[in-house]
């Protein structure tokens, strides 16, 4: 992930730092026997910010992809990691 930006990088690992965290409230929460409810809209505020991320990281790979190709990198090579980080992106989605 050496192309992006540090600020960028440090907002990512602020993000999965919170990510551990809830994942960790939830883990509390399972032990405490809480309501499923409440547990199940934790889970999905945790994959929301898991989703989130998988976003951010698509939209570098295609400004990378992008830069490379300006700088005189394969069109067909860039294409295809690309194409690759957008099957892995929507398998999440």
């Amino acid at each position: 992930m050496s192309h992006l930006p540090e600020h960028q990088v440090d907002n990512l690992v602020t993000r999965i730092n919170r990510i551990e965290g809830q994942v960790g409230g939830i883990k509390k929460m399972i032990i405490a026997e809480k309501p499923y409810n409440e547990v199940l809209i934790q889970l999905n505020s945790a994959r929301s910010a898991i989703q989130g991320i998988s976003k951010i990281l698509l939209e570098a790979q295609a400004d990378h992809s992008l830069m490379n190709v300006s700088d005189g990198a394969s069109l067909d090579d860039e294409l295809k990691q690309l194409r690759e980080v957008i099957k892995q992106y929507h398998k999440m989605n």
